[in-house]
């Protein structure tokens, strides 16, 4: 067997290393491969629940924004609600108040054109008045003077009729 180990040109050392890598392989193989591989699938399962949580927080986060997208979209119709409701209420408001202002001018015109003819009225009566006094001093200076005198009678009975006329014809 010496010879064939010379012809082959293997040495006792190389036999030596040969059988220390198969004992150290055999070793390893027994006590450090079962705990190496442990750690490998311990760290195999540790980055995929690591990964299945990032990806649960991700749908989280897309929930999240939705839900507040949704929100905001709510808010904005609301503000967009109330501020239409105001702008009615107010355009409700202006034309309540031209209604009353237009109202009261009617009133105030109206009240105007009474004291008007209350006013005209009264100076009629007192022009009335004053026209009548001074025919019946007129009439009784006249028939004072001239009581026979059928023409100054038949010229104040006239007088009285156009202004009678003329007094009614004003109402």
């Amino acid at each position: 067997m010496g010879s064939i180990l010379q012809a082959l040109h293997i040495n006792s050392t190389l036999l030596a290393q040969l059988v220390d890598f198969i004992l150290l392989f055999a070793f390893l193989r027994i006590f450090a491969w079962p705990p190496l591989l442990q750690a490998m699938e311990r760290r195999r399962k540790n980055v995929e629940e690591h990964l299945a949580a990032a990806e649960g927080e991700r749908q989280e986060a897309v929930r999240y924004r939705d839900e507040q997208q949704k929100a905001l979209a709510e808010a904005r119709a609301q503000a967009q609600e109330i501020l239409e409701r105001s702008r009615r209420a107010a355009d409700e408001q202006a034309r309540q108040l031209l209604e009353q202002a237009q109202a009261a001018a009617v009133r105030q015109r109206e009240e105007a054109r009474a004291e008007i003819s209350r006013e005209r009225d009264r100076a009629v009566a007192a022009l009335r008045q004053e026209v009548a006094d001074l025919v019946v001093e007129a009439a009784s200076k006249l028939v004072r003077a001239r009581l026979d005198d059928a023409g100054d009678r038949r010229l104040v009975e006239e007088f009285v009729a156009s202004v009678n006329a003329q007094a009614g014809g004003e109402r």
